[in-house]
């Protein structure tokens, strides 16, 4: 699979005509019949503009991932990553029951920034 024909795809996905999309992105009108001609590759601005509006990263336009969605690099302390893998490895209920304490916990905190205020 190639950059045009990721575009394409999600392109289809949106149920967006070339013409509404082109009009939405600011792209030139008429650049997806070139792109498919194969008279211009798409630029790196379109595909940036194309990306932003689909919410995908570039790197998946451009191939380079698998993956539509961006890496977020986050550096997590020891006990986010415990926190994390026992979400992970809990069932259903288990998983609710840690959000219900994470909420409450929330709750606590800003209660008492409130009234430090």
């Amino acid at each position: 699979m190639d950059t045009l024909e990721r575009i394409l795809e999600l392109q289809k996905q949106s149920g967006l005509t070339v013409k509404a999309l082109e009009a939405a992105t600011g792209i030139s009108n008429g650049s997806f019949s070139k792109w498919k001609k194969g008279t211009y590759a798409p630029s790196a601005e379109a595909v940036l503009r194309l990306a932003k509006y689909f919410h995908v990263s570039t790197d998946y336009l451009f191939c380079l991932s698998d993956s539509p969605y961006p890496k977020v690099e986050i550096s997590l302390t020891r006990k986010e990553k415990i926190l994390i893998d026992a979400y992970r490895a809990a069932d259903d209920m288990g998983q609710l029951n840690i959000i219900y304490v994470c909420l409450d916990e929330m709750k606590k905190a800003k209660g008492n920034s409130e009234s430090a205020v």
